[in-house]
């Protein structure tokens, strides 16, 4: 029996588009495996040289190259490269954006499993149980109760920042696809992200869904476009009023109280300490992936306990092995050269976006406007942790972004640059 090879590379990468769908927001160990589906396909596709390299192409392979050069340059070369997180962290943009069709199928079902996700933040705040340990725990020892820090939520992933970028992502992306076909099934997905983007209680995503919506009125041109912003402001106003939100704002504007900020203004000090000290070729590679944190720690350690000092807080807080600014941490990481690279890759994605957003329409419209929205509140919580250094976040954002990419080479005209193809079949 005779297999259509070229039939089945698609089939598979179509298989592991609907996995992601599903998992991005709910298993980190299942996307592991419809990586590896969807990289069977992926090869299959090169093998019967039908995979081409295209111009929107261009900005997803920057983070991998970006990853791939701090590894190369790291203080430990061999440990940073066998890691493979360059190639896995961004596999499905290259597994989603080569499908041949009904994406939107995808799109249903990744709405679907972001309420579900969210209903797990939700169950995570008010009952102070991770869902994964929903039948572990006797039900009679579950109590309601307000939300709090003590118990924030993390829904189905390892860290409540990780739910948050997820949620945020998510909230504008369905958004625009509810008010656009008013579909309720993602005018829901997108209440209930909303919703578990301040549950979450992550301030850098509180201020990203602030500017995403501010950002609005650059890629919509409509009267009514008021409207969206009386009800963020009644929002904003109804939310301030709640413990948990009333709480996280007046740490926020006396900072100098919260450790958590303070370790925040260490890391960074510390960060630009060491990197104003370290040689030429430092600066320019990095320490890699792994190593730029752990250096950095120790002179965190020191700086946050003279602050801690110097504004009368808890010298001896728990301080994570991490530098909590992804641009920081890029810097550190993959040196000037890495930061150049990303900074590029992230205006690329936008600027791709505003000028296919000029000559789509419906639903198209919709969904590049909701993406775009999305990375910028994105790109702002960035400022403040580091979110692409979290596998489920990485591989949930290069997930989107081969939705993206999709919708880009659908919707231009024949002919248009962006679309064009710049290479010959491999």
């Amino acid at each position: 029996m005779n297999i259509d090879t070229k039939k089945l590379s698609f089939q598979l990468l179509y298989i592991s588009s609907l996995m992601f769908a599903v998992f991005v927001a709910t298993s980190i160990a299942a996307d592991s495996l419809a990586i590896s589906i969807g990289l069977i396909g992926l090869i299959m596709l090169i093998l019967t040289k039908q995979f081409r390299f295209e111009r929107n192409d261009l900005p997803p392979a920057l983070f991998s190259i970006t990853y791939f050069w701090s590894s190369v340059f790291s203080i430990n070369p061999i440990h940073s490269l066998s890691s493979f997180h360059y190639i896995w962290h961004f596999a499905p943009y290259w597994i989603v954006s080569r499908i041949k069709n009904n994406y939107k199928t995808i799109i249903n079902v990744l709405a679907i499993f972001i309420i579900i996700s969210s209903i797990g933040v939700y169950f995570n705040a008010f009952f102070c149980i991770k869902p994964a340990n929903i039948f572990s725990v006797a039900w009679s020892s579950l109590h309601f109760s307000l939300p709090n820090k003590a118990c924030a939520p993390e829904g189905f992933s390892g860290f409540p920042s990780y739910i948050g970028a997820i949620m945020l992502v998510s909230t504008f992306f369905f958004g625009a696809l509810g008010f656009y076909n008013k579909k309720k099934l993602y005018l829901l997905a997108s209440l209930c992200a909303l919703i578990a983007t301040i549950l979450t209680q992550e301030r850098q995503d509180w201020l990203g869904l602030l500017v995403g919506i501010i950002s609005i009125a650059f890629f919509v041109k409509n009267r009514k476009i008021w409207l969206i912003y009386l009800a963020g402001i009644v929002l904003v106003v109804g939310l301030a009023q709640t413990g948990f939100v009333k709480n996280r704002l007046h740490y926020t504007l006396h900072f100098t109280k919260d450790p958590d900020i303070v370790i925040r203004f260490a890391m960074i000090k510390a960060s630009f300490d060491i990197f104003n000290k370290s040689s030429l070729t430092r600066k320019l590679t990095g320490y890699g992936p792994s190593f730029a944190s752990k250096i950095v720690h120790d002179d965190t350690v020191k700086i946050y306990k003279q602050l801690a000092n110097k504004y009368h807080i808890n010298p001896n807080a728990n301080i994570a092995t991490v530098i909590d600014n992804y641009y920081v941490n890029i810097l550190m990481s993959a040196g000037l050269i890495g930061l150049i690279l990303i900074l590029s890759a992230f205006f690329m994605l936008l600027r791709n976006n505003i000028k296919a957003i000029k000559y789509s329409s419906g639903e198209q419209k919709a969904i590049l406007i909701g993406m775009s929205l999305g990375l910028i509140a994105f790109y702002v919580a960035s400022g403040f942790d580091n979110l692409l250094g979290s596998a489920q976040v990485s591989i949930f954002l290069s997930f989107m972004l081969g939705i993206n990419s999709l919708v880009i080479s659908s919707c231009h005209p024949e002919g248009h640059e962006s679309g064009r193809r710049i290479s010959s079949p491999l």
